[in-house]
């Protein structure tokens, strides 16, 4: 007996040398492994009865206990926890969409739904989360106390809790009675977000978050600067976005939001905009629309029903995928995307029919919100290898000016992601959580661990 005390006090001497010296530095997931590694070997060799162990040798198991405690109650600090679930549930025919159908949506929602941690920054004309399909959907900032006129979590934005209105500057991107917003955007959201509920209409990654970011006007026009138009893209990198949608057109090509985009793909955060449209008379045509046109974004055009190009989508070499809306000139309602308008805008018509290569461009941010859920740690660029390699090719064989490398498709470039970098579906990040956690785990390795040595050695 003694010859065993003696050997797990030299163990936990070593493992508490290395815990001060090293393990404060390492992710609080490797302390629970690590802990779960130590109780599991105790009990292997010591007894076959956890019941036993903790009975019998409650000195010897006390640190591990502990210890197990200790990083279960100090694994909720950490801020942000991406968890891809399969909650897909049978639809409707009329709430799967035809675009969706045509993205191959259901064989992804078998895998995941996307995450409420994840986050789609909607850049774009303010979003009215008084509709029924959008209720959920809203990011909100919990680092921020509503309504106290101070800035909580030093952002820059004073009571920023459901995001930022960049025309007005002040912290509400959604409908006031004396700052009416164009619908463009609560469209584009019911689009990404709307909930798989039997009723209405359900979004590419329906479990996902939107944060609302305002930086057109009323008529959908721009309405800030080109500075603050890269401040709304540095607002959502700095605050959690996952995946902005820029379903913007016409932009000049200007460094004073270029560089903010460079600062959103350097912190792994894709861009995805629009090729742009030009309506009839003339239709699409081959035209460099910024901020789509930029190497660093996804640009997305629009296809009909029958899988052609649609009449108005713009094209050029920097089409990189396609998308799903419909025609100009359709010949049917049915033949139209149907997403969410505002119950401010239209009372009395909550889902609508609408065109533009605006529409495409969530579906793809939708997509890629999919793919991150069951591996956030892949890349910018490999989530657009990806979307390349799996897309259905249209037009010409191979990558063309018109569908680029072709229409996503959202189940093989689900599946594909798990096929090659495997599922890493719960990522920690550790900011403000981190000072807490190690003045915690400080606490417990300077004060509690030696007096538990200390006992250990008055029993030898």
């Amino acid at each position: 007996m003694q010859n065993k005390i003696v050997k797990n006090r030299n163990i936990l001497e070593i493992f508490y040398d290395l815990y001060q010296d090293y393990l404060l530095q390492i992710p609080i997931a490797f302390y629970f492994t690590l802990s779960f590694f130590t109780f599991f070997t105790n009990t292997l060799f010591r007894t076959s009865s956890i019941v036993t162990l903790i009975i019998m040798r409650k000195r010897n198991s006390l640190f591990i206990i502990t210890f197990l405690l200790l990083t279960l109650l100090t694994q909720p600090l950490a801020e942000k926890h991406y968890i891809a679930k399969p909650s897909f549930s049978i639809s409707s025919s009329l709430e799967i969409g035809w675009h969706l159908e045509q993205i191959n949506i259901t064989g992804a929602w078998e895998i995941t739904n996307g995450s409420e941690d994840l986050i789609i920054a909607v850049i774009d004309s303010g979003i009215d989360f008084s509709h029924p399909e959008l209720a959920s959907a809203s990011w909100v900032n919990v680092d921020e106390i509503a309504d106290n006129g101070i800035d909580d979590d030093s952002n820059g934005y004073i009571d920023d809790v459901a995001g930022w209105d960049f025309t007005s500057s002040d912290n509400t991107p959604g409908p006031e009675p004396l700052d009416p917003i164009h619908w463009h955007a609560t469209f584009i959201s019911g689009i990404i977000a709307a909930p798989i509920d039997l009723y209405g209409i359900a979004g590419v990654a329906p479990d996902c978050k939107i944060m609302d970011i305002r930086i057109l006007d009323e008529f959908n026009y721009a309405g800030t600067s080109y500075e603050d138009f890269g401040n709304a893209i540095r607002y959502a990198v700095d605050n959690g976005a996952d995946v902005i949608n820029l379903s913007l057109q016409y932009y000049a090509n200007d460094s004073s939001y270029y560089d903010d985009i460079v600062y959103a793909i350097s912190q792994n955060v894709p861009v995805v905009s629009v090729t742009g449209n030009t309506w009839q008379p003339t239709g699409g045509v081959e035209y460099q629309s910024f901020p789509g046109g930029y190497d660093e974004v996804i640009s997305v055009g629009a296809t009909n029903i029958t899988y052609a190009k649609a009449d108005y989508s713009n094209y050029g070499l920097w089409t990189e995928l396609v998308a799903p809306v419909g025609d100009e000139l359709y010949i049917t309602l049915d033949h139209l995307i149907n997403s969410t308008f505002p119950p401010t805008y239209y009372p009395s018509n909550l889902y609508g029919q609408a065109i533009g290569t605006s529409f495409a461009c969530p579906q793809v941010a939708g997509v890629i919100a999919l793919m991150r859920s069951v591996n956030y740690a892949i890349t910018v660029d490999q989530i657009r290898e990806i979307l390349h390699d799996t897309a259905l090719d249209l037009g010409m064989v191979g990558f063309d000016e018109y569908f680029g490398y072709g229409l996503i498709d959202a189940t093989k470039a689900v599946n594909e992601t798990i096929t090659r970098y495997g599922t890493s579906p719960v990522i920690a990040e550790f900011e403000k959580s981190n000072t807490i956690i190690s003045i915690t785990l400080t606490i417990f390795s300077v004060i509690i661990f030696p007096l538990m040595l200390r006992r250990k050695r008055k029993t030898i």
